[in-house]
């Protein structure tokens, strides 16, 4: 069990999304294993679910960056904003 490794704040954007899942399963199974044999308080235990925490706040960052781009990329190509839509109306009812 190697408690310091790399924290996800200084990998930063080196890990894929596909990367960041088998991450975070491998901590996640590693935290159920130490908990199970040791207090819940326990040092070992507190660091290794802060750095499953981190992992975790990484992915969602990653999934919510990914959101806006579609997001982005589907109001440049032909989405209309809600003002654009409203003139669209306004000039329909001319």
């Amino acid at each position: 069990m190697n408690l310091y490794q790399n924290s996800p704040v200084e990998l930063g954007k080196e890990y894929r999304e596909d990367e960041l899942f088998i991450t975070i399963e491998s901590l996640r199974c590693e935290l159920l294993e130490v908990a199970q044999e040791r207090s819940l308080s326990d040092h070992v235990v507190l660091e290794l679910s802060q750095r499953l925490d981190g992992y975790i706040v990484l992915a969602q960052n990653k999934m919510m960056e990914s959101l806006r781009s579609r997001k982005n990329t589907v109001n440049t190509f032909g989405k209309n904003t809600k003002s654009q839509r409203i003139r669209n109306k306004a000039a329909l009812q001319q």
